[in-house]
């Protein structure tokens, strides 16, 4: 096991933000984000996360808070979230602290497994690793491989979790209760109730995204309460 960098303290109990958009998203724009990204920070946001070199740069000119980075690619899989190396090395170089890496089962075989890549980043980068993860077993790994913390990211979003839509507040305590490494909530936050859910139960941070971000999901939310 490579002994993990250690996850940064000044995240505890803060909410983070994902400032992202998806590609062909009136949003999808460095400068856009930027000033969301400004936005969230001035309403109380303790930390970024963010896609893309580009993004990151822009978001580390504003700020001196921690900063999640990642790198998605898209194929036929759907997203790959820092799939290689020299991704990593990108998004460090960009200016983030943490890189956030896929480490689920889902993660495709053609790609270099994530526990190696782990290594790399760890070694040599010398940024802590918040592995992404949809099960307590992907987490466990992770924690053995020598991530720095771990996110409930991928619940959702892989085979043998697809179509659930909400925070799997059993897994959160049970990663919680097992775990010695933080553990991040991440994906399906959608109201500050969650938020304050996740903390007493044990949460490290909290990562918020299309509930602050995508105006275009939050209008669909609205506008589908009124079909009813």
């Amino acid at each position: 096991m490579t002994p993990p960098v250690a996850f940064p303290a000044s995240l505890k109990n803060k909410l983070i933000v994902s400032v992202q958009a998806m590609p062909g998203d009136p949003l999808d724009d460095t400068g856009a984000l930027r000033r969301m990204a400004i936005s969230v920070l001035r309403g109380g946001a303790g930390g970024l996360r963010a896609n893309g070199p580009e993004h990151i740069a822009a978001f580390r000119r504003e700020t001196s808070l921690p900063i999640i980075g990642i790198w998605k690619r898209f194929d036929e899989n759907g997203p790959l979230i820092t799939p290689d190396f020299p991704s990593a090395r990108a998004v460090a170089e960009a200016g983030a602290d943490i890189i956030s890496v896929d480490c689920s089962a889902h993660r495709p075989a053609f790609l270099e497994p994530w526990a190696d890549l782990l290594r790399s980043i760890t070694t040599g980068l010398g940024k802590p690793v918040l592995a992404d993860i949809a099960t307590f077993h992907e987490a466990l790994s992770a924690e053995k491989a020598g991530a720095s913390a771990v996110a409930t990211t991928m619940y959702g979003y892989t085979p043998e979790t697809r179509g659930q839509r909400s925070v799997h507040w059993e897994l959160l305590e049970q990663l919680v209760k097992e775990l010695r490494i933080p553990v991040i909530v991440e994906g399906h936050v959608r109201t500050p109730e969650d938020v304050r859910r996740a903390l007493d139960l044990g949460a490290f941070a909290v990562v918020v995204g299309a509930a602050i971000t995508q105006p275009g999901w939050i209008t669909t939310r609205f506008a589908e309460a009124m079909k009813r």
